[in-house]
């Protein structure tokens, strides 16, 4: 809830501005008024279709609203996952929705949304994500070999604030390239995950492995996630308000109008 409200103050506080700059420019906006939508062909690898819809309202600002929709599609074969056979993931899904609010300032005196610029920005996120891992292991001596199943659902909110650097510009008047080379941002995260497995007489193991793969993150981290056993076939795990940096770059494609 905290996240949500944050997030709806930034996006008035944005509009706020923006609306005190138009009326101050009110006589010159026809000739400053340009529109871009835009399409981010990077964000597919987190499985998300994200689009931006930028408005110019003087030479040297803007207001830039993003959304990215979740588009869920199987991810252990993508990255390699499934290269040991001590663990097969199977039925797996990873998706991100996002939605983001920013101010862009440019270097330049364009009418046009061209040139260098910088952007402070605020970024909602959820991520979402589930699996069956089959798992297998060998240990004691002489060697007993068991295997069993293990159902994951993860599910993630971020909010973060950052900062862009970029340079925009227009090919043939309306074909719009935005190259957004640097963007530092630092924030919060809330992560729940519950760990099933049907074979309940394997459930020490599982919590077990759990509380082995939280131990292996930097304190920073580990130290705000709780594990717990929850009835005789399943493990929570809960983390809240962990640190969560990210850098961002790469390039849009969008029509000015």
């Amino acid at each position: 809830m905290k996240t949500r409200t944050l997030f709806l103050l930034f996006l008035l506080f944005s509009i706020s501005v923006v609306g005190q700059e138009v009326s101050i420019n009110q006589d010159t906006i026809p000739q400053m008024r340009k529109n871009v939508i835009k399409f981010l062909p990077e964000n597919l690898i987190f499985n998300s279709l994200s689009f931006e819809f930028e408005r110019k309202f003087s030479p040297k600002s803007s207001f830039l609203l993003g959304v990215g929709l979740a588009s869920p599609k199987s991810f252990a074969n993508k990255y390699n996952l499934n290269s040991s056979p001590d663990n097969v993931i199977s039925n797996d899904e990873f998706s991100i929705m996002s939605v983001r609010a920013a101010y862009r300032h440019y270097a330049g005196h364009h009418v046009r949304p061209v040139g260098f610029y910088f952007s402070p920005y605020l970024k909602y996120q959820k991520i979402a994500a589930k699996a069956n891992n089959h798992r297998t292991i060998t240990e004691g001596f002489p060697a007993v070999t068991t295997q069993y199943d293990e159902k994951y659902d993860v599910k993630g909110n971020t909010l973060n604030f950052g900062i862009q650097w970029g340079v925009q510009f227009l090919i043939a008047k309306r074909l719009c390239i935005d190259f957004y080379f640097l963007g530092i941002e630092g924030g919060l995260a809330d992560v729940t995950a519950i760990v099933k497995s049907p074979n309940t007489i394997m459930i020490d193991k599982v919590e077990s492995g759990v509380r082995e793969n939280v131990d292996k993150l930097p304190s920073f981290l580990s130290s705000k996630i709780k594990v717990t056993r929850n009835g005789s076939d399943q493990v929570d795990v809960s983390g809240k308000s962990m640190p969560y940096p990210w850098l961002r770059s790469g390039i849009s494609i969008g029509l000015a109008f």
